[in-house]
Formats: C-alpha cells, sequence, structure tokens
C-alpha cells in the first residue's frame, strides 16, 4: 500500500515547521470573510434551519430544538464563534420545540406572520384556487379533503 497523506500527517507537518506553524495558527484565528452578514452561513445547510442564534449582552444564545441538533452543533461551534462578531462565546441551549425562523441573528426577529416554520406551506391566492378546484374533481373523498385542507392554507 502507499504511504497516503492524511490531514493528521499535514497538521503534524505544519506544527514541527515553526514559521509554518505560526502562519496556520494565524489563519485559524481571523475570521473567514463571509459574504453574507448572518453568522450562520457558516453552519452546513441542514443545520442552519434548525439553529437560531441570540444576542445577549456578554455572549450568544444559540437556540436549538434537541440534543440530536445540539450534539451537531457543538462539532460546529468553533467556526459559529469565529464568524460572530468579536468572536463571542456562544452557550447551545436546547428548548425542546421548534423556534421560530428569526434568520435576523439578533434578539429582536420578526414573526414570521405569526406561524411556526413547522405548520406547513402557505399559498397565494390564486394557487389555493387552483388546489380548490381540483379537489372538486377528485372522485376518493380522503384526497378532496386533504386537498381542500391545503387550499385553506391561504396567505392572509
Amino acid at each position: 500500500m502507499a504511504n497516503t497523506n492524511r490531514p493528521q500527517n499535514l497538521g503534524a507537518l505544519l506544527k514541527r515547521h515553526p514559521r509554518l506553524g505560526r502562519l496556520a495558527a494565524n489563519a485559524r484565528a481571523q475570521p473567514a470573510p463571509s459574504q453574507s452578514r448572518d453568522p450562520r452561513a457558516c453552519l452546513p445547510p441542514a443545520l442552519r434551519d434548525r439553529v437560531m442564534l441570540v444576542e445577549e449582552s456578554q455572549r450568544w444564545l444559540a437556540l436549538v430544538e434537541n440534543s440530536a441538533t445540539a450534539q451537531l452543533l457543538r462539532f460546529h461551534l468553533p467556526r459559529l464563534q469565529r464568524a460572530l462578531p468579536g468572536g463571542a462565546s456562544v452557550k447551545i441551549v436546547v428548548t425542546g420545540q421548534r423556534q421560530l425562523d428569526g434568520g435576523s441573528g439578533s434578539s429582536t426577529h420578526a414573526m414570521d406572520e405569526g406561524k411556526y416554520r413547522a405548520m406547513g406551506p402557505v399559498l397565494d391566492e390564486e394557487s389555493a384556487a387552483h388546489i380548490a378546484r381540483a379537489a372538486r374533481d377528485m372522485d376518493d373523498p380522503g384526497l378532496r379533503e386533504a386537498l381542500a385542507r391545503l387550499a385553506s392554507r391561504v396567505k392572509k
């Protein structure tokens, strides 16, 4: 078998060389350039949607819905801390329920028309009317009722 260079081997090489070690440490300490102002942008997309950041006086709170999400966030916590202004500390809080999507990353967040994201889609009037017409033409009563419920989710 060929001797492969793994990330651990590369890291060990960087640490052994004094100049490269300092450069690597400086690179890790600097925040990555980001295109957006949302610090959650550094998280994977599946995790980004499940974390809500709230700024407290001296730290940030990362509100998550369950312990599995908290565990995943712990692996990405160093990157999230670098993305926050001033490298502030982050405390992970498990709320046990799905949070409203703040999106702004501050303590004042807009209510998404008072609805939780977990409640499902909201349709515009034209789409709802189209689905209601399709529901009337269905022979299957279960499908007709399901389409009628979907059509009732009109954006108000």
